[in-house]
């Protein structure tokens, strides 16, 4: 798990490094906005169980332009959702559609908070990874909207106050967005 963890900030400061050194715009901003979050899992006896709850999300990004209308999505996201705490780095190629409008997909890196925490009961996996897409709407050069929904590959959850375990977290999210 440390070398995968390494490996990936590793090549995310090479990629950071290489877009810097070419004539290629990267921008920087913040994000926030509200977290849906779906836990879908298995309770002790076999059963399906699950959890949901909203609260919101915050951001540090880059965009580094690949082409004209194409970019490469980078995010140091932190959210939580009741007693779960996550920092999340997505990964989007984002499509634009018009001067306004664009789509993006990638994966996404889910970090349990929580296990640095050794007095939780959560006995959730370290790393989960999800699946994201979603869409943004450019307001202006800086302010903008999002819209995302993530699929969780992994199943990171096992909890048992809550009795969920081998759980799937699927995440919907709306917010807004500042550039630099």
């Amino acid at each position: 798990m440390k070398k995968t963890l390494s490996l990936l900030i590793i090549s995310l400061l090479v990629f950071n490094h290489l877009y810097a050194q070419a004539e290629n715009k990267t921008r920087f901003g913040l994000k926030g906005g509200l977290n849906h979050t779906v836990i879908n899992g298995i309770e002790t006896d076999g059963d399906k169980t699950g959890f949901i709850g909203s609260s919101i999300y915050g951001a540090f990004f880059t965009d580094f332009r690949i082409g004209a209308t194409t970019f490469f999505n980078t995010e140091l996201l932190f959210s939580w959702t009741n007693d779960w705490h996550f920092i999340e780095i997505p990964l989007h190629l984002q499509q634009m559609i018009n001067p306004r409008l664009g789509m993006f997909i990638g994966p996404k890196f889910g970090f349990s908070a929580n296990k640095i925490d050794k007095q939780k009961e959560d006995k959730s996996g370290v790393l989960g990874l999800s699946v994201e897409t979603g869409a943004q709407y450019n307001f202006s050069r800086r302010l903008f909207a999002e819209g995302r929904y993530s699929i969780g590959l992994s199943r990171q959850f096992r909890d048992e106050l809550f009795d969920i375990n081998e759980g799937r977290r699927n995440n919907l999210r709306f917010g807004i967005g500042f550039r630099f």
